[in-house]
């Protein structure tokens, strides 16, 4: 994929954020969702993609600065970081969840202990999906 078009696809993302970030703000503060946990997610989402959306339309100002980050993109090094990078917070996370899975089942929040369950396999159901697309594709 062109680094240009990879860059509007993360600029379309940025905006989904904003738009998730408005719509929960807005759900929460007229009543419809009656979480105010939601009012900071919805928050923090929509100054995520703006922040975004400003990072994304610098680069595309920019010459130098959009050929400085596609170079580094596309550097080996940084490929090889990011994908080590992705693999070990993936592992960590899998380790904290079960670890956090046991401890809340010792301490009867059964429910909680679950929704991580649930969530770990969730996360791992993504994974295999994933490692088959790719691995068929590769």
């Amino acid at each position: 994929m062109k680094f240009k078009n990879k860059l509007k696809m993360r600029l379309g993302i940025a905006i989904v954020y904003v738009i998730i970030g408005v719509l929960l703000v807005v759900l929460t503060s007229i009543g419809i969702i009656k979480n105010e946990v939601m009012l900071a997610f919805g928050t923090a989402f929509g100054a995520c993609g703006l922040v975004m959306i400003v990072k994304n339309i610098r680069i595309f100002k920019s010459t130098d600065n959009f050929i400085e980050k596609e170079i580094a993109e596309k550097d080996e090094r940084n490929i090889m970081i990011w994908t080590k990078a992705r693999s070990l917070t993936f592992s960590v996370y899998a380790v904290i969840a079960g670890i956090a899975i046991i401890v809340l089942y010792t301490v009867n929040m059964e429910y909680a202990a679950q929704v991580i369950a649930y969530n770990l396999c969730g996360v791992l159901v993504i994974y295999w999906i994933c490692y088959f697309i790719i691995r068929n594709k590769y």
